[in-house]
């Protein structure tokens, strides 16, 4: 498929795709979003690739929504229409569950500024990593509008509800480093070296058990709020039923006998 607002390339075992409308600071479309599907779905179906890292081009990573896409909304509304972007079947409205099953990890690389869906998108992904120069905004306060893609949960949750509501309520630019130590992103790193580690990072993804970390992706996400430990417990040792009898867990087993590192790319057919 010949991408317009993205491009997608494989580098070594990581697949990359790249926001690209530098011109408009990688404003988000809805054919954006469905060339991201397409783009993470050929990365999953790809044997030789373990994880998926998401990026933009140019000095932003994504300024939100196009705006012409709140004009058109706005001349619907007048108009009687619904939002698209409300309806089941629109490229966004099952986007963080679609992130959140996919078969290998997501890192977003968020290389500049990244406001309103800029930011909402990436918070589904495992893991965020900035260049020092990155800028966080929950802008929606600043166009009438309410954060969205499951955000007023899934922010409250990285960073707490406190500073959730200052940040969500100002719209203020937060500073990477701000950012980090609040939860938001894992790690921050020099802006010139931020393609590079998020590269690095996917390739050590790929070295990992794939089906463990499916599980340990959704273990993680469904208990991360639970109270009962019990149940906790409970869902830990059906994954352990499983992982114990996988492939992937005898290779582990067998390279630590035999002193060497473990390899899972070579699972037999």
């Amino acid at each position: 498929m010949d991408y317009e607002q993205i491009t997608y390339e494989q580098r070594g075992r990581v697949g990359l795709v790249t926001l690209n409308r530098p011109e408009k600071l990688n404003a988000w479309t809805d054919k954006m979003m469905r060339e991201m599907r397409h783009a993470m779905d050929a990365a999953c179906a790809e044997p030789t690739v373990g994880a998926i890292v998401v990026t933009g081009s140019g000095r932003a990573f994504c300024a939100g929504a196009d705006i012409s896409t709140f004009r058109a909304a706005a001349e619907a509304q007048d108009e009687g229409k619904s939002r698209g972007d409300s309806d089941a079947t629109a490229p966004g409205s099952n986007w963080v569950s679609y992130l959140q099953e996919l078969s290998k990890p997501t890192i977003a690389a968020v290389n500049g500024v990244a406001v309103g869906i800029g930011v909402t998108q990436i918070l589904p992904m495992d893991i965020r990593i900035a260049a020092d120069s990155a800028r966080f905004g929950m802008f929606f306060v600043k166009m009438g509008l309410v954060p969205e893609l499951a955000s007023s949960a899934l922010l409250p949750q990285m960073v707490g509800s406190a500073r959730a509501l200052e940040w969500c309520l100002t719209g203020r630019l937060i500073p990477a480093e701000e950012a980090c130590s609040a939860g938001l992103v894992a790690e921050v790193v020099p802006a010139a070296g931020l393609l590079d580690r998020a590269l690095a990072l996917g390739e050590a993804l790929s070295s990992n058990a794939a089906p463990s970390m499916v599980l340990i992706r959704r273990l993680l996400r469904e208990n991360a709020n639970k109270n009962d430990v019990v149940a906790v417990m409970r869902s830990e040792g059906e994954a352990l039923n499983v992982a114990y009898s996988s492939w992937e867990h005898r290779e582990a087993i067998a390279a630590f006998f035999e002193k060497r590192p473990a390899d899972f790319s070579k699972k037999p057919a």
